[in-house]
């Protein structure tokens, strides 16, 4: 009976998308027999071979073919241990736990994560969180814990408490670990500890702390971030400008206003991306600031204006324009804002005495898509600048091919 099972088993395999339809009849009854030949295709067959059955067991024999898969799985046998760890998970099946603790050990790294994986798709109960928490309180291969993380998150519920009751009493090692945790979950109850070990201890953990506050983005972790923007340490101003950026907190505007005269060209350069994140929040906020701000201010605050695509700002760039110690800088804005009531004053920058500017406003005019576009490109032909020629031509050659599609 075996053998032929094997038999009708291989027969079924060469025809892979009609697989699951031509062997589920063969499996009734089923048979420890029968489902050690499923399982010897997932250690030893072809990758098609291996989705095919691992559906099978996934979509068909679910509880009866997990039961099976977890009195064989051995971490001796690596190459049966992983497929089965991934059915185990994609059927929540808890009865497994034990099963794959074993393989929660340094010299078993290949199957560290699969383990863990399955065991965090398992329903919550007490000793599938303390085998999660102890791995990640007590392991020791770092790549393996950082890895691990996006798996121990779907227990965030239970882990965070967990970790912060043990997180005094841990060496500074570990402590990292659980702020890299705290940070990736952005778990509001993880705020206080962050905020205060960011105060304590600013350059050894300040980068965990300073993320994490970000993605929990309360206004009490806005107000920190804030705060720490003080720091003498570019590197930690251009985290928290980051960080700020991802709180999705309209609190976090004005440090970012403040940012955009940053002294160091990497804080300013991360304070207009944040701001082109959070700052539709309050887009009135950015036009009152643009008529008080110093040149250094005003150019970063254009580009984030420009990119931020709201209609509001059209006319406050238009008026920008006007400047011409801005023009380096505003007329990609206005290009990037994308609306056609830009049109007209982009127009008269393409007889302007500067190259650059008639360079900008054409390239500006094709992101509006401007009706015209094709007869301003042709006139932009016969400039006296090459690289106003050559961009002409380019924008030429794209109308055309987006004419033949």
């Amino acid at each position: 009976m075996a053998e032929n099972f094997s038999l009708i088993l291989e027969t079924a395999l060469t025809k892979p998308d009609s697989f699951i339809q031509s062997i589920l009849p063969e499996l009734d009854p089923l048979s420890e027999d029968k489902l050690k030949a499923l399982a010897s295709v997932l250690e030893s067959g072809t990758v098609i071979d291996k989705q095919n059955v691992t559906k099978l067991f996934v979509e068909n024999l679910r509880e009866d073919g997990a039961a099976y898969l977890t009195s064989v799985i051995d971490v001796k046998r690596p190459k049966l241990f992983i497929p089965i760890a991934n059915i185990i998970g994609e059927l929540h099946y808890g009865k497994a736990l034990d099963a794959l603790k074993v393989a929660l050990k340094k010299e078993y790294s290949e199957l560290v994560l699969a383990a863990i994986k399955a065991i965090s798709l398992m329903p919550s109960s007490k000793p599938v969180v303390d085998t999660l928490s102890s791995f990640y309180l007590t392991f020791e291969d770092e790549v393996l814990l950082s890895k691990s993380i996006k798996y121990l998150a779907t227990y965030s519920i239970e882990l965070v408490p967990i970790f912060l009751e043990k997180y005094p009493k841990l060496k500074p090692e570990r402590q990292m670990w659980l702020l890299d945790y705290f940070s990736f979950v952005a778990d509001d109850r993880s705020e206080k500890l962050l905020i205060e070990e960011y105060k304590k201890y600013p350059d050894e953990k300040g980068i965990y702390c300073i993320d994490g506050l970000g993605k929990i983005g309360t206004d009490k972790a806005v107000e920190a971030l804030s705060k720490s923007l003080e720091t003498p340490e570019w590197f930690l101003r251009k985290h928290i400008v980051t960080a700020l950026g991802v709180s999705n907190n309209v609190n976090a505007i004005p440090p970012l206003l403040k940012a955009l005269d940053d002294d160091h060209v990497l804080v300013r350069g991360a304070a207009v991306k944040s701001l082109s994140q959070v700052g539709n929040m309050n887009p009135d906020l950015l036009i009152s600031s643009l008529k008080t701000a110093n040149k250094q201010m005003k150019s970063n605050l254009v580009r984030a204006m420009g990119l931020l695509k709201n209609e509001k700002f059209v006319e406050p760039l238009i008026e920008v324009l006007k400047d011409r110690n801005s023009l380096f800088y505003s007329i990609d804005a206005v290009g990037d804002l994308g609306f056609p009531q830009a049109e007209f004053a982009l127009r008269r920058l393409l007889k302007d005495d500067i190259w650059f500017n008639r360079l900008n406003a054409l390239e500006a005019l094709a992101k509006l898509n401007s009706r015209e576009l094709k007869k301003f490109a042709q006139e932009a032909e016969q400039d006296e600048n090459d690289m106003v020629r050559n961009s002409a031509s380019r924008i030429l050659v794209a109308l055309k091919t987006k004419q033949l599609q």
